[in-house]
């Protein structure tokens, strides 16, 4: 009884953050398979079911403690780090579709409302009790991230739903990324929990040109050349952060440097086939693709390697405990 009142506890103490490392593990998956196709149904499923398992712990802390839930989403940084436990069901539901078809349904509607009623919840809290010192760039998680349902979307025959939505999403972008870049430069600098959220500067709007390239066969050049524009100033932001990110000392928030890069990669190679086709002279662009998905691939691996150490820590504690007690 012991162990398990332990391991209950373990579960408890899971970092929201992990959720962020279940979404990029998932989103290499996905980026390797656009550049090495012939390799998808290897790689696509063994990458989904890794995510798989680092999300597991995330969602049994949640529907095992439900109040932890609400008191997450009150909070101006935790909660603005829980959309990727919702993205990573919408980018599961993805390749579920390209499996089972319309049966992914089942995955695909609970993660929506899911991503949706946090949103909400979430905003409601924050504007309650508004300070511009209490926004964080993951922030732009909840409207944005919602863009991850249109890549099932399609496939499970809401193609009008996906339009509008990308849509509505790239206009949050456009929106929020003035107030996200006027707290950055007024408002102090981000506490170090919160620093490595920096790193997600360069997702939204990636996640945006992906699923805009993705759901519009004929994108608008204008839109397009924007979206890329902002995509690669942000992308080099991004890289730049990292080396001074990667030396702090580990926190689980650290997650949050994996999706950038990996959906900077699977935007980088939708947009150079595009570029193939309509300006040829650009389709160099998928070099860069490929050194992207590679950079993505390490950060997974280290962060990887930065939680095994973290838990290892908890279960050496865990197991001292139980012996103690026997």
């Amino acid at each position: 009884m012991a162990f398990f009142s332990h391991l209950a506890h373990l579960i408890r103490r899971v970092p929201t953050a992990q959720a962020g490392l279940a979404l990029g593990t998932m989103g290499v998956g996905l980026a390797w398979a656009q550049f090495w196709p012939e390799q998808e149904d290897v790689l696509r499923p063994f990458f989904t079911s890794m995510g798989a398992l680092f999300l597991l712990p995330v969602l049994l802390k949640y529907l095992l403690n439900p109040s932890y839930l609400l008191q997450d989403l009150r909070h101006p940084l935790y909660g603005s780090l829980l959309p990727p436990l919702s993205m990573s069901m919408l980018v599961m539901s993805d390749y579920l579709s390209s499996v089972y078809g319309t049966h992914a349904r089942l995955l695909w509607y609970p993660a929506m409302t899911l991503h949706v009623c946090m949103g909400v919840t979430f905003f409601y809290f924050q504007f309650r009790r508004f300070k511009l010192t209490n926004i964080y760039p993951s922030w732009f998680l909840y409207p944005v991230g919602a863009i991850s349902g249109t890549l099932a979307g399609p496939q499970l025959g809401y193609t009008e739903f996906a339009l509008t939505m990308a849509l509505i999403c790239i206009g949050a972008y456009f929106i929020i990324l003035p107030i996200i870049l006027y707290r950055l430069c007024f408002a102090g600098r981000l506490p170090k929990p919160a620093r490595p959220t920096l790193a997600i500067m360069a997702a939204p709007v990636n996640l945006a040109l992906a699923a805009y390239l993705q759901n519009f066969h004929q994108p608008d050049p204008i839109l397009t050349g924007a979206l890329a524009g902002i995509a690669y100033t942000m992308t080099v932001f991004t890289y730049l952060c990292y080396p001074y990110l990667m030396r702090l000392p580990f926190h689980p928030s650290i997650a949050a440097i994996t999706f950038p890069s990996v959906i900077g990669a699977v935007a980088t190679e939708r947009l150079s086939a595009w570029l193939a086709v309509s300006f040829p002279d650009w389709a160099w662009l998928g070099y860069m693709g490929q050194a992207e998905v590679f950079i993505a691939s390490m950060l997974v691996l280290w962060v990887l390697a930065g939680y095994a150490r973290y838990y290892w820590e908890r279960i050496d504690y865990l197991r001292q405990r139980t012996s103690d007690e026997l």
